[in-house]
């Protein structure tokens, strides 16, 4: 038996039955331990060779793997915090101990939020365990984890171009124009913040985001309006690289406290920074523009996104509306008061104009 000790800890040595080299610690500075463990390996490597078993892997291997993996994902942070609550409550445990009872019920008592805020998280794990089975081959099968806002409602928050110039006097004049080009372009914060002037092209009237920038990962052209338009000729000759600027460097961020107390002092209530482009999107959905047209404006992949502001414009409707044949016989009021009289004293239950009916307890009509 290949076992040797070293600084009170023992280690394992030996050739594996596929011919590999295994050599590391126990992790115990017990012998009878250490025995167990070296025989338990052995005997497991043997199963996987021969058995084609799959190795028992953990959450931790997971985790890091994933983490490893999707290091350039634009939603990395939020996957490293993310993990790091799932970690906390799942340490150790093998992917094949991990249920969808188990992540239900520590969703349910440890995160107070919103339903789409707990799909978030059961996404990530669904993801991660998705790629263990069908890329990695450490499982066999994904557990169905629970969807809580199946069904729910699709948010659209926007506001009225009223409250929209109100909340713009309350801003100071460095975000009143990142605020004016994300009602006039339709662009998420990242977006508009990290625009840099080789990305704009003032004579074609149009700025360009380029691929791995949006949310879908590809390019999407930017047509520029009047209103985005002035908004570049303000920023012009500000900075050599960046569009938006405070005090002489790139603004990284809109989301602040200055915004927050803007909306408060208009009234504005559950509003985000990222539903200035629910307002761009309704906005042009009132004015009658094609979902499709909207879908490629706003760069969305799926039509599904688009159709949450179908219902804002009914103008392509309403030909096929006019179709309908029905006009009723509605006259004058004295003489629709007529036609019901003489329609009522056909009607077999209706009573006889100018005829008193009056009925006894027991039935007997007088």
């Amino acid at each position: 038996m290949a076992l040797w000790k070293r600084a009170g800890r023992y280690y394992v040595d030996f050739t594996g039955p596929d011919g590999s080299r295994v050599r590391h610690s126990t992790g115990t500075t017990d012998r009878e331990k250490a025995k167990e463990y070296h025989d338990r390996l052995k005997a497991e490597m043997w199963d996987q060779l021969r058995l084609k078993r799959k190795p028992q892997r953990s959450w931790d291997d997971a985790a890091v793997r994933w983490l490893k993996e999707k290091a350039g994902k634009k939603s990395y942070r939020d996957d490293v915090q993310r993990i790091r609550w799932f970690t906390g409550h799942l340490r150790g445990k093998l992917l094949d101990q991990i249920d969808r009872e188990l992540i239900d019920r520590l969703i349910e008592k440890h995160i107070r939020c919103s339903d789409r805020t707990k799909d978030l998280y059961v996404a990530l794990i669904r993801a991660i365990f998705r790629r263990a089975m069908r890329e990695w081959e450490w499982i066999d099968r994904v557990p169905a984890f629970k969807t809580y806002s199946r069904g729910g409602k699709v948010r659209v928050r926007w506001i009225t171009e009223e409250q929209a110039e109100r909340l713009l006097e309350e801003l100071p004049e460095h975000q009143r124009d990142v605020v004016v080009f994300a009602l006039a372009t339709g662009l998420r914060q990242g977006n508009v913040l990290g625009l840099t002037w080789d990305r704009v092209q003032l004579g074609r009237r149009m700025a360009t985001i380029a691929h791995g920038d949006t949310k879908n990962g590809d390019a999407l052209g930017v047509p520029l309006n009047d209103v985005a338009m002035a908004v570049l000729e303000r920023q012009a000759g500000k900075h050599k690289t960046h569009v938006f600027t405070y005090r002489g460097k790139p603004l990284r961020s809109a989301n602040t406290r200055t915004w927050r107390a803007a909306l408060a002092k208009c009234g504005i209530t559950d509003f985000r920074w990222h539903d200035l482009r629910h307002t761009w999107a309704s906005w042009l959905r009132q004015s009658d523009v094609p979902t499709w047209v909207l879908q490629e404006l706003g760069g969305w992949k799926s039509e599904s996104m688009v159709r949450r502001y179908a219902h804002m414009s009914v103008k392509h409707l309403q030909p096929y509306a006019d179709q309908l044949t029905f006009v009723p016989k509605i006259r004058e009021d004295g003489e629709a008061r007529k036609t019901a009289e003489v329609d009522g004293a056909k009607s077999p239950t209706a009573p006889r104009k100018g005829v008193l009916i009056l009925a006894s307890q027991d039935g007997v009509r007088c």
